[in-house]
This record gives C-alpha cells, sequence and structure tokens, in this order.
C-alpha cells in the first residue's frame, strides 16, 4: 500500500529541490548600502618633480666684483698684524699721491679708516677701505659714521688680493714687501698714470718714482722714528736684471 502522506511530503521536497537548481547561477547578490559612509580618496600618486620657475626678465642687483660670502672669510687670519698710520705719515701718502677732486682711492687694509677718511674730507674724493679682520672693518664703519663722509667713504670686508683694482686711481698700502709682491698683478691692472703709495715697506721687482723719509711716533715704543713713504705710477717701472 502505498502511504500518500509519505507520498505528499516527498512531493513537496522535490518540487523544491527543483525550484532551487533553476535559480540563474550569475546572478550577484543585491549590494546592501552602507550607511552614511564617506567617500575614499585615492591614494596619492607620487608627487612629479618640482617644476622649474620661468626665467625672469629683471635681475637682482649685481655684487660687488670678486666679492666673497662673508662665511669664507669668517676664520681668516690677516696676513700682517694691525698697525695704525701716524697721521702725519698719512698726510705724506696723500700728498705724495696728488689727489685731484676726480681720484678714486682703494686703501688695501685699511685699519680703522684713517686714510680712507682723510682722503674724503681733504679732498671730497669717493674711497674705499677693504679689511680682511671683521673687527677693524666694524672700527672703519664707525669712524666712517662718526665722521660725516659716509656719502663718499665705503668700507668692504674682502681679502684685498681678490679685489678689482681697476676703478681705482689711488692706491695706498701699509703691508710687509712679500705681500706688496703679491698685489702686483692686480696692480698691474691699473689705468695709466694711477698712483701706488706704500708706508715703511718697498716692492721688489719694481722701481719707485720716489721715496720719502718722514719722522714720526713709533706704535711700539713712545718716541720717533723714520717712516719711508714709497710712490709707484702705472704702468709700473720693473726693475732691470
Amino acid at each position: 500500500m502505498i502511504d500518500l502522506a509519505r507520498s505528499s511530503s516527498l512531493l513537496a521536497v522535490a518540487c523544491f529541490a527543483l525550484t532551487v537548481s533553476c535559480s540563474p547561477a550569475n546572478e550577484p547578490p543585491p549590494a546592501t548600502p552602507k550607511p552614511n559612509a564617506m567617500p575614499v580618496d585615492p591614494p596619492a600618486a607620487s608627487a612629479p618633480a618640482a617644476a622649474k620657475a620661468p626665467p625672469t626678465t629683471t635681475s637682482a642687483a649685481p655684487a660687488a666684483t670678486d666679492a666673497k660670502p662673508a662665511d669664507d672669510l669668517a676664520d681668516r687670519v690677516p696676513d700682517i698684524e694691525y698697525v695704525p698710520t701716524p697721521q702725519n705719515v698719512v698726510d705724506k701718502l696723500l700728498e705724495v699721491a696728488k689727489i685731484g677732486k676726480d681720484d678714486v682711492l682703494y686703501d688695501l687694509g685699511c685699519g680703522d679708516g684713517r686714510i680712507v677718511i682723510n682722503a674724503a674730507k681733504k679732498f671730497g674724493i669717493h674711497a674705499v677701505g677693504f679689511d680682511i679682520d671683521p673687527k677693524r672693518v666694524a672700527e672703519s664703519r664707525a669712524n666712517v659714521k662718526s665722521n660725516g663722509v659716509e656719502h663718499l667713504v665705503t668700507i668692504e670686508h674682502k681679502d684685498i688680493f681678490d679685489v678689482d683694482l681697476s676703478k681705482a686711481t689711488v692706491v695706498t698700502l701699509y703691508l710687509l714687501p712679500e705681500l706688496n709682491v703679491r698685489l702686483i698683478p692686480q696692480l698691474e691692472k691699473l689705468k695709466p698714470g694711477s698712483r701706488i703709495v706704500s708706508h715703511d715697506f718697498d716692492m721688489e721687482g719694481v722701481d719707485p718714482e720716489k721715496t720719502w723719509t718722514v719722522i714720526a711716533r713709533d706704535h711700539r715704543e713712545p718716541k720717533n722714528r723714520e717712516h719711508y713713504v714709497y710712490l709707484w705710477k702705472t704702468p709700473l717701472k720693473k726693475t732691470k736684471k
């Protein structure tokens, strides 16, 4: 005999199984929305190399000729100790240079600035002092200001062997003889007729136009001694061997 109740149950199970097997296999399940989700930015790409700025038609004011950054001079030791030139020797240096109203004076190793200040005050000319010692530069600038000649005198912190002398017509020196010799290539660039005057020390290999003796105080002892003033003119006259 057929159990009608059991047969009905089996028939129902078979129909359910057939329904499931006929459903589309590739139909994706419905997406479940994310409540209040914020959009996520995509990962940032690697930053491109910085673009070069286009060339500009305006340029900054040119730096002083042959100037070196101050940092390059900060630890430099001067080649010679500072010794002030007596005032009557300063007067003689400026006298023998025969300074005119159109002259430009460069003092190489300007110390406290006394030569450039005297030149500006007595002759009204432009003068530039150069020194490698920052203490001397500060002292010179203070003296220039206190003497009211800022409009005529400039003090620059430079190595004198890097200075372009071509704009000078008078150059003053108080250096050792070997330093004077090192300056010859620069001095030869001076305009014809320029004058070079030196306190106490000559320039080996170059004949002076004339030499003077001046009695003045010695810086080491409170007594007078002979000081010497040398004059050269350009083009320099080399000593004949």
